[in-house]
């Protein structure tokens, strides 16, 4: 017997999924289009479509987001979340 995929489940396998484990690239691929699937512990997942060309661009954008001002954004932002508590002499 021969089963017709309906629409929707043809675009789900033309899909992969695709893991980032960092928060910062996960804000920035989704800044740029693209759809989170879920999450699991730290790790962000994306669905992207399976072409050639869109996995690629998913993958450069990643790589991208490592010279751009987000990711120095970011990371004073963590640098910041580290800084000691501050108490001056004359609250002591």
């Amino acid at each position: 017997m021969i089963k017709y995929l309906d629409k929707k489940e043809r675009i789900e396998m033309d899909k992969v999924m695709k893991a980032v484990p960092d928060l910062g690239v996960a804000a920035y691929l989704l800044m740029h289009g693209y759809d989170v699937a879920g999450k699991k512990g730290k790790t962000i997942y994306f669905e992207v479509s399976d072409e050639s060309d869109e996995s690629k661009k998913f993958d450069k954008l990643t790589m991208e987001y490592l010279s751009s001002p987000y990711h120095r954004f970011d990371h004073c932002l963590m640098s910041l979340k580290k800084v000691p508590e501050y108490r001056p002499d004359s609250l002591c």
